[in-house]
């Protein structure tokens, strides 16, 4: 059974997979890599096809989506430790790596996340961004402070909480996370782990206050009375107001 077992839904993902699967590839822990795809036209089939991995695996049917995608995918994974890696990102090998043998090495510790390193959408370094110590509390009320395609985080956690929930489009993630860490042992390493390709098609780019609209819902509902969602409230429009002109939010850069 492997340490670490990689997710990584895509859909007509060709022009950036090659180098997530190279990432991947490119581990020394032990671990599997699962690929599903929603049945791609673009030649990412057929890209699967050609690679000599032994620990690749993937699967090429329609779904219902990104996130019914990683369903799929955390169905079929099998080992210790989980991640999810979308299609047009890397993995810092060696530094994931460290973080696998952090998590070994602490079987008390839950799951870990780190920093990450910005590229626009041809490779090119633009920014790196390291997230605050962890609090799942300031996870709550901030949401997009942990950069989640960092986080490994043990299958106990998923055994615990259950699959994500398909009702969310861009926010799914943040939502199955805070479900994930609640009363669990994180930790933020300081190293970054992932190399994040920011791009005109990436969700991020094409409609950032979808998600930002779908965090706030979620955080909602863990408020434990009227105070405390007026907090939420207040915090999420002070964001919006505030952030866009003192730098390039909800951007990633320039």
């Amino acid at each position: 059974m492997p340490s670490l077992c990689v997710v990584t839904p895509v859909y007509n993902s060709a022009r950036y997979l090659a180098a997530t699967l190279d990432s991947v590839a490119q581990l020394t822990v032990s671990h599997k890599h699962i690929v599903v795809d929603g049945s791609s036209s673009d030649g990412t089939v057929e890209l699967l096809e050609a690679r000599d991995d032994p620990s690749l695996v993937w699967i090429s049917e329609p779904d219902r989506g990104q996130t019914h995608a990683v369903n799929k995918g955390f169905k079929r994974a099998s080992g210790e430790l989980l991640g999810w890696l979308n299609g047009d990102d890397e993995y810092v090998p060696e530094a994931v790596d460290r973080a696998v043998g952090r998590l070994l090495a602490d079987p008390e510790l839950d799951a870990v996340f780190g920093a990450m390193t910005i590229t626009d959408e041809e490779g090119a370094v633009r920014r790196e961004y390291r997230p605050a110590r962890y609090s799942w509390r300031r996870y709550l009320y901030l949401g997009d402070y942990v950069p989640t395609p960092t986080i490994i985080f043990r299958r106990r956690l998923l055994e615990r909480v259950g699959l994500l929930d398909e009702r969310y489009v861009d926010a799914a993630d943040y939502d199955f996370y805070l479900r994930l860490f609640h009363d669990a042992q994180v930790e933020a390493l300081l190293e970054p782990l992932v190399r994040f390709r920011y791009h005109p098609d990436s969700k991020t780019a094409r409609d950032a206050f979808r998600g930002q609209n779908e965090a706030l819902a979620i955080r909602l509902k863990w408020a434990s009375g009227p105070h405390q969602r007026l907090v939420m409230r207040t915090i999420d429009r002070t964001k919006r107001m505030l952030l866009p002109r003192i730098s390039v939010w909800p951007r990633m850069f320039p």
